[in-house]
């Protein structure tokens, strides 16, 4: 699938799309630095990108950006980076043009 979907939780907004390996976060999208809530099921993936310059701090002090384009294991993975928080990426992440969630984007192919 080479649709573009959108992320924007509080002040990041990042771009990815579903590869077959999981999901890919385009470079240049923004992430979070201290994002909501509080249980955070994937800050230490968030942190070793940032270990790897993978993210870097951004203009905005309240943003890490995307040096690369990065693959994540799933949407859910790289939907919790991009928020710092526990997030359900089949449901956040929504299709550009139509606004419709991945989730749904994907039960319409099956």
């Amino acid at each position: 699938m080479n649709e573009w979907f959108v992320f924007r939780p509080q002040r990041a907004q990042a771009f990815g799309r579903p590869t077959d390996g999981g999901f890919i976060v385009r470079a240049g999208s923004t992430a979070m630095v201290n994002g909501s809530p509080k249980v955070k099921r994937d800050r230490p993936l968030r942190d070793k990108l940032v270990r790897e310059g993978v993210l870097v701090p951004d203009a905005d002090p309240d943003l890490y950006r995307f040096t690369q384009d990065y693959e994540f294991t799933s949407a859910s993975a790289a939907a919790g980076v991009v928020k710092d928080g526990n997030s359900s990426g089949p449901q956040q992440w929504l299709h550009q043009a139509t606004k419709t969630s991945l989730q749904d984007v994907l039960r319409s192919k099956s």
